[in-house]
């Protein structure tokens, strides 16, 4: 085979574009993040308020005709229905937070000089015990630098929760992009695939883009019913041992629930951390009951949830959760489950693309076939 310097001088020149191209979308990607991050959230809003509007969509009769809600309408009518749910939970449950909320705050400076009481003590069971010298002393600076590391790790969560407020003007903005999403979201749609020329194609990305939206709705959902639970379950147990503030460990741990992993072992810390102050032998009781409740909710509730709608063996749950909060902190831990669902639907489309199927297959036509069904 005769060299081609016409060749290679053009090969090299694509491989340069290439890695220039990778480049720019990286750092646009990076420059851009938050404006993702809106995005990804009011998707997230928009398959929350969807159900509710196709709720209200459905054809009914009117004047011995056969009529049906404008979309426009439904969204306005389901935005109503929310404000007034969003105003009546206020109104209930606003004056008994406030309540317990001024009271935690009244005993911060309680709290804290009892766990400086704690720390002391702990500190003073290496020379309590006569354990050798070298062994009080490695026994003392270990515990100094996990209290250190744990003092920074809660200075750390403060600030990033005060920056957070940076993003309170997103409770406007995410309904507001929601509501043109759900207005136009056929319209959208119909754009997008209207824009491939060849029928085949518009076949395939149609598939792709029905399986992606039933994995996020699946996903979604299951979420949001596993928030709702946990923060009755949790809140309503501790109400009934009789724990100090079970509102406020409610709302928080539903909403931390968002969060995998982390966000249901900083709740439990933070709950059993708390009650400790008040009773040792409660806070033991706390602690056994998250831990139950958690294996309970982790290894049958949630799976169950998650059934209908996203795969994913816990190993890779796990794997996923570690490298979103390598990568992009508590934002990479709460998009981390559904990016990497996302990733196997494209998988799984290119791998049925490759092997020439003429249909794309779903999960559930996938597990029909392998059971030999129709």
């Amino acid at each position: 085979m005769s060299f081609d310097p016409a060749r290679v001088r053009r090969v090299i020149l694509q491989v340069i574009l290439l890695v220039v191209a990778t480049i720019v979308v990286g750092w646009l990607l990076y420059a851009l993040r938050a404006i993702l991050l809106l995005l990804a959230l009011t998707v997230i809003f928009c398959y929350l308020v969807f159900p509710l509007i196709e709720m209200v969509e459905r054809p009914f009769r009117f004047g011995g005709k056969r009529s049906r809600m404008p979309r426009t309408v439904s969204v306005i009518l389901v935005y109503l229905l929310l404000g007034g749910i969003i105003y009546f939970s206020i109104e209930q449950a606003g004056p008994a937070l406030s309540d317990q909320l001024n009271e935690f705050l009244d005993n911060v400076p309680v709290y804290a000089r009892k766990l400086d009481q704690s720390t002391k003590w702990i500190f003073s069971l290496p020379s309590r015990y006569r354990l050798p010298i070298s062994w009080r002393q490695s026994l003392t600076d270990s515990m100094s630098n996990v209290s250190t590391a744990f003092l920074e790790w809660l200075e750390a969560i403060a600030a990033r929760t005060l920056r957070m407020t940076w993003y309170l003007p997103w409770l406007v903005l995410i309904p507001a992009l929601g509501f043109f999403l759900l207005k136009d979201a056929g319209k959208i749609s119909d754009l997008l695939l209207s824009s491939f020329p060849e029928a085949d194609v518009r076949f395939r990305v149609a598939l792709f883009l029905s399986d992606v939206s039933s994995t996020l709705a699946a996903y979604i959902r299951a979420n949001l019913v596993a928030c709702l639970l946990v923060g009755l379950i949790e809140g309503g147990g501790l109400w009934a041992m009789g724990i100090s503030y079970p509102l406020i460990f409610a709302i928080g741990a539903g909403l931390l629930e968002f969060i995998p992993l982390l966000g249901p072992l900083l709740l439990g810390m933070t709950a059993t951390l708390v009650v400790s102050f008040h009773s040792w032998q409660a806070a033991f009781l706390v602690a056994a009951f998250l831990a139950v409740f958690r294996m309970l909710h982790d290894y049958l509730i949630y799976p169950r949830l998650m059934s209908a709608g996203i795969r994913m063996h816990p190993i890779l749950v796990i794997l996923a959760v570690l490298s979103g909060a390598e990568l992009g902190g508590v934002v990479g831990v709460f998009l981390s489950i559904p990016v990497v669902g996302l990733l196997l639907v494209c998988w799984r489309h290119w791998r049925d693309l490759r092997i020439g199927r003429s249909t794309i297959l779903t999960p559930e036509e996938e597990s029909l076939s392998a059971d030999g069904t129709t």
